[in-house]
């Protein structure tokens, strides 16, 4: 296995691992997006070069095996396209949706995968199981929250329905993944959602993406700066997450770990919004912390139960 220096016999360790990569990468793009991007689309179409460069790589040097059965196949790049047809409408939704009621629907997708998992996997789960991923979940979404900056600017029913909808599509990528993953390896599957994910990435680029790309590559800064974002830290999250579901004896509980990546984002941003860095902004004021330390002490119990279960 290519993560065979990485805590390879246990998917708990994998799994949490790709959440903090995933937190920490997040933030990563949170600061390019601030102060060194000019917009969304110019660090999507980052994102679809390194989508690119990999899968061509990864699919050289690991090719499927002969022996694997062609519906295992379909189901890994079908994987790769609903993820990336979910995150694209979600992207589009969150411009006009507060960003609070965004990504608190949207971190519901480990409900989804428990549901989908049980439907088509066959992977039931125990009461106290089921109670952990509700927990976190709980959790996550408290994280997520923000207080709104216009309160009387109601959430229109179709964004919800539309969140959510996004969140189901999240959580059958990751079903997906994991019934292609009986067969395929952890490398096979990496190259092969990468390829899936493109083309819903490239229809939401725009004319001008390809200028603004241009004027970023000019920048050795910014260039260094993404690259180890989106060609070093993300991929890492994206192989190590793989990994998990591929050792893992549920897909619900490993996508509930993953999921818990706003907890990385908020400890990474908060420690880079301090006197010390000061290259974020986040806010800091007692309130928000106690609120969102509490959101912690709840996901961090799930995770425990999860670990212990």
């Amino acid at each position: 296995m290519l993560l065979s220096f990485l805590p390879t016999e246990s998917w708990v360790a994998l799994a949490i691992l790709a959440a903090s990569l995933i937190g920490l990468g997040g933030t990563g793009e949170k600061i390019l997006s601030i102060r060194y991007l000019p917009d969304a689309t110019t660090l999507m179409l980052w994102l679809a070069v390194s989508l690119i460069v990999y899968s061509i790589i990864f699919g050289i040097l690991y090719p499927f095996d002969a022996s694997v059965p062609g519906t295992h196949i379909a189901a890994i790049f079908g994987s790769g396209a609903v993820y990336g047809i979910a995150i694209t409408t979600f992207y589009r939704i969150l411009r006009n949706t507060e960003a609070s009621v965004s990504f608190a629907i949207f971190n519901t997708s480990p409900l989804f995968v428990a549901i989908f998992a049980l439907l088509l996997l066959d992977q039931s789960l125990a009461l106290l199981q089921w109670g952990s991923i509700i927990l976190a979940i709980v959790g996550i979404i408290i994280l997520s929250s923000e207080s709104s900056e216009n309160p009387n600017n109601k959430t229109k029913i179709y964004a919800i329905v539309g969140l959510i909808f996004c969140a189901a599509l999240s959580g059958m990528s990751q079903v997906l993944g994991g019934y292609a993953l009986n067969e395929v390896t952890a490398e096979n599957a990496f190259w092969a959602q990468r390829i899936g994910a493109l083309l819903p990435i490239l229809l939401n680029l725009r004319r001008d993406s390809i200028g603004k790309f241009i004027s970023t590559v000019k920048q050795p800064r910014t260039m260094v700066f993404v690259l180890v974002v989106e060609a070093v830290i993300l991929p890492l999250a994206h192989l190590s997450f793989l990994s998990s579901l591929k050792i893992g004896n549920s897909v619900a509980l490993v996508s509930t770990l993953f999921a818990t990546a706003p907890v990385w984002v908020f400890v990474f941003s908060s420690v880079l919004s301090i006197g010390i860095f000061k290259i974020l902004n986040e806010h800091t004021n007692p309130k928000r912390l106690f609120i969102k330390s509490v959101a912690i002490s709840i996901t961090v119990l799930a995770i425990v139960g999860i670990i212990l279960l």
